[in-house]
Parts: structure tokens; C-alpha cells; sequence
């Protein structure tokens, strides 16, 4: 059964899929975990960063002989230039995935799943499949090992997908964890 994408998926799909990517080892051992993106997470510690860093800063200003105070303020004002900087590489990274603009088309059978991106393949056997993850925005084939490639794509394919994959113990359905 062939699947073809030709529409470009949106900045939040990219952005959980990135999420998976990077919590991997807890998705394969807990697959039943909402899945927060990344720029949510950069954003989060930068706000954390900044709320400790103007009450440090005030601290200091008070108590001027104290400079615990100010390495303390030095630290958190490092956090939140590493946190811009972490946003921006996000966004960048989601960009760059969203303008490649070739044609990609998902393949499953009964022994494999088949990624199809311009002229890159990514396959995975049955046998390598530990889950297939239903979140949010994307469905995302979950390798049991980590030299293997994720394959992932949009959530607007469940239907294609449910109806023609026959291992439906694999399934993990997340969707009700964003309602």
C-alpha cells in the first residue's frame, strides 16, 4: 500500500517529530507519554532562566558586598543566552526541514515500512518496529534500535495507515493524551 504526501506538513508536526527524535530512549521504554516540542521546552527554560536571573539580580543589588550573588546572576544570564540561542536553532532546524519540497511517499506491507523522500529511502522491518506512535500531530514508526531511522509523518494519514497496517499490537494511540 503506497501512501503519497505531497503537502507540506506544519511548523507544530515538525516540531513534535523533532521532540520524538530527542526523547527516544524514554519513548521506547514509556510509549504512553504526551509529547511537548521543543520550542516549548526552549521557551520554558529561558522563562525559568529569566525569572531566576531578575531575582538574583535584584538580590545583588540589594546586598552589593555578597558576590555569590552576582556569579549566581552571571550563571542564570548564561542560561538565557543558551536558551535564545537554543529556540533559534529549533526554528531554524524546523525550517529547514519544511522547505525541503520533494515529493515523499510512505510504503507499508506485510514485512516492512518504506520512507520515500526525493531520492532517499528509509525502511524499516516489521522486526525493527518497536511502536507506532499516534500523537498530536504526526505518526511516527518507533525503531528498537538506535542506529535505525525514525520514520514519521502526518497525522492527517491515520486513517491510511490504521487501515492497512496488520501489526496492530504495535499501535500505540496518544491522541487522547492531548484532549
Amino acid at each position: 500500500m503506497e501512501i503519497e504526501m505531497n503537502k507540506i506538513e506544519s511548523d507544530a508536526y515538525y516540531n513534535e517529530v523533532l521532540a520524538i527524535i530527542s526523547s527516544y530512549k524514554n519513548l521506547v521504554e514509556n510509549p504512553r507519554q504526551k509529547i511537548k516540542g521543543l520550542n516549548r521546552q526552549a521557551i520554558t527554560l529561558t522563562v525559568i532562566s529569566v525569572a531566576f536571573l531578575v531575582v538574583f539580580s535584584v538580590l545583588y543589588l540589594q546586598n552589593r558586598s555578597n558576590t555569590l550573588y552576582l556569579i549566581v546572576v552571571a550563571i542564570f544570564a548564561v542560561a538565557f543566552v543558551l536558551g535564545i540561542i537554543y529556540n533559534v536553532l529549533i526554528r531554524r532546524r524546523i525550517s529547514k526541514f519544511k522547505n525541503k519540497g520533494s515529493d515523499r511517499k510512505l510504503v507499508i506491507e506485510d514485512d516492512y515500512v518504506e520512507l520515500t523522500v526525493g531520492n532517499e529511502k528509509s525502511r524499516l522491518g516489521m522486526s525493527e518496529i518497536q511502536y507506532v506512535l499516534i500523537n498530536k500531530y504526526s505518526i511516527s514508526f518507533i525503531p528498537n534500535k538506535t542506529n535505525s531511522t525514525l520514520i514519521a509523518i502526518g497525522i492527517r494519514y491515520r486513517e491510511d495507515v490504521l487501515n492497512n497496517f496488520s501489526h496492530k499490537e504495535l499501535i500505540v494511540d496518544n491522541s487522547s493524551l492531548y484532549q
